[in-house]
């Protein structure tokens, strides 16, 4: 077995297949390449339940370089078994690949990180593990980086809700990943911008076309909210002031 000493303990629930539910131990750490099977298996399990409108596994052959340096990734551990991952881009010229992809201008400062991706095993789901992973992967990126950006599904309001609580701005909608529809998100340490809620927009999530509308004129998108008819995606001006607006994306 596998030493995990050095790792962060947390106490999580599992969901048994008999319908038992009981509180286990496990480890936050970070991963290396030594952990590349259990990334491999991990993701190969978690696509099985998801299609590409909502999740696009990783590639073998970019899990070996978010392992292998060119990334950092954090996992949580039962025991021997990998039962989340999140990894984040941070070698410049893959950010940059990565960042015209999503519809932005590349970082000649090399100041912005890219989330690759955050799975976690179904039967682990419903702890949070993607709010805790995500603050723990900020303590290590901010001592070098200044943004984070990231991609999500419209459709996995699980995981648009989580981001959107970590405080990412929504600055782009539009189809990536071979056809697929996904935000662009940033979030930003210590910007000098603000949201301006007071001026906000309650748009429908289904609503794609006003989304886009505002984002184009300068609007953020920074909550979600359910209504009668499904979800809401709140827009506001992103601006130093309510009068400036600021590069959306």
């Amino acid at each position: 077995m596998k030493d995990y000493h050095g790792g962060k303990p947390i106490y999580i629930y599992r969901h048994a297949h008999d319908g038992q539910m009981r509180i286990i131990p496990c480890r936050l750490s970070l991963m290396s390449i030594s952990d590349f099977d259990e990334a491999i298996r991990l993701h190969k399990k978690v696509s099985m339940d998801l299609g590409p409108e909502v999740f696009v596994p990783t590639s073998h052959e970019e899990l070996a370089m978010l392992l292998g340096g060119k990334g950092v990734s954090i996992g949580v551990w039962h025991e021997d078994r990998l039962i989340s991952m999140r990894a984040v881009q941070t070698d410049g010229e893959w950010v940059n690949e990565s960042l015209v992809k999503m519809g932005l201008l590349p970082d000649p400062q090399m100041k912005t990180a890219v989330t690759d991706h955050c799975v976690v095993d179904k039967e682990y789901r419903g702890n949070n593990i993607q709010f805790l992973s995500g603050y723990e992967m900020e303590s290590i990126v901010a001592e070098k980086f200044s943004v984070i950006a990231t991609t999500v599904a419209p459709t996995n309001i699980f995981s648009l809700k989580n981001v959107l609580l970590c405080n990412f701005h929504i600055v782009g909608l539009d189809l990536h990943y071979g056809g697929y529809l996904r935000y662009t998100m940033l979030k930003r340490f210590g910007a000098e911008e603000s949201i301006w809620t007071d001026a906000h927009r309650a748009i429908p999530i289904s609503d794609i076309k006003e989304q886009q509308r505002a984002i184009a004129e300068g609007m953020a998108g920074y909550k979600l909210k359910r209504i009668p008819a499904g979800f809401a995606v709140f827009y506001a001006p992103w601006s130093i002031n309510p009068t400036t607006t600021a590069e959306g994306g």
